[in-house]
């Protein structure tokens, strides 16, 4: 078994990137001086009231819109936008370095490995003595395994990208506030990632709801990525079928398991929000409001079904709802227990989205 001591290193520039009016453009190395150019609005998230819950016919189109409809974006590949090429390919060659050089490690431990478990059988032969020679390079090749794993450890740190966000005042002291409401949404008592849902056909099912959804309990945290780095942690929305949600200051990152992504202008993403009346079967959040009550089976008048012995009443609670979304291809849905927490992101999402283009 021969060690094999890898040479070549690249060190990437960092990026600034700049949110303009004709879209994110990235200038690599050091960053420029004066100001940020402006940026176009992008659409309005908008904040409202659905009056029944839940219902509506949710994101995508069915043929059978009693069957579940998957809720999930476009695999990370077609989900880029164009104007990030460059930065992605940058990131992409950071990646397959950084790949390459934990492989490479991986390769440099098990060769130490497995040199110390043939020193320590010789040097507790009887026959010793005979090889001193070959104890003698086992103890150098060791000790160039070891260098060479601490080095090869000291290249994967520096192998990243610092990028660094231009924005205006107005935009900085936006996004410290969509911080601050994030901090507060992700203490939330349940949030949800909503995988798909159905309508509910109510004469048959005997429901008050018109809308039933499979989701799956998920958090929210600040996260760092160890490719994309800048000064402060990107907001993380869990997913839990599909890629985890990175918001930066200028860019959504979406990475997958097997290192492909996403690299999003932050300018494309929608974000839809609404408060939404919800039937609980399940535990009742302690933050979140009951605003009524129904049974599990119902009239067509939302009367209870006398007809069912074991019919139960359940609540009804105000969570809000929000949907990201791109044209090309992010469909994103969660559910929170805490709505008014949930509003006040999606209020500070827009407002930083606008004070991005002034």
């Amino acid at each position: 078994m021969h060690l094999r001591l890898r040479e070549d290193f690249q060190r990437f520039p960092g990026i600034t990137l700049h949110v303009g009016v004709s879209g994110v453009s990235a200038q690599f190395g050091a960053a420029p001086v004066g100001p940020p150019p402006g940026v176009v609005p992008s659409a309005p998230s908008g904040i409202r009231d659905r009056p029944e819950g839940p219902q509506g016919s949710g994101p995508g189109a069915a043929i059978d819109r009693y069957r579940m409809r998957e809720i999930n974006s476009a695999a990370v590949e077609d989900l880029s936008s164009h104007s990030l090429a460059d930065v992605r390919r940058l990131i992409v060659e950071a990646r397959t370095q950084a790949f390459d050089l934990a492989r490479d490690q991986a390769e440099a431990a098990a060769f130490g490995v497995h040199s110390r478990a043939e020193l320590e059988r010789r040097s507790r032969s009887l026959f010793r003595l005979f090889y001193k020679k070959r104890i003698a390079e086992l103890d150098t090749a060791i000790a160039e395994a070891d260098a060479e794993v601490m080095r090869l450890e000291a290249w994967k740190v520096e192998t990243h990208i610092a990028a660094r966000f231009e924005t205006s005042e107005a935009a900085r002291r936006a996004w410290g506030h969509l911080v601050r409401t994030f901090e507060a949404l992700r203490q939330s008592v349940r949030i949800w990632d909503v995988m798909a849902d159905r309508d509910v056909h109510k004469i048959l099912e005997r429901s008050s709801a018109s809308r039933t959804v499979d989701r799956k309990p998920i958090a929210l945290d600040f996260a760092d990525s160890e490719l994309l780095r800048f000064d402060g942690r990107a907001m993380r929305f869990g997913n839990a079928n599909g890629e985890d949600i990175l918001v930066y200051p200028g860019v959504v990152l979406m990475p997958r398991v097997d290192g492909a992504f996403a690299l999003i202008d932050l300018r494309e993403v929608g974000l839809a929000f609404e408060f939404q009346k919800f039937i609980e079967d399940e535990t009742v959040p302690r933050d979140s409001e009951i605003v009524g009550e129904t049974w599990a089976k119902v009239n067509k008048d939302g009367s209870r079904d006398l007809r069912f012995r074991d019919n139960y009443q359940l609540p009804i609670l105000r969570y809000g709802r929000m949907v990201f979304t791109t044209s090309g291809g992010v469909l994103e849905e969660y559910q929170y227990s805490n709505a008014a927490a949930a509003a006040e992101f999606a209020r500070a999402f827009e407002a930083y989205q606008s004070a991005l283009a002034s």
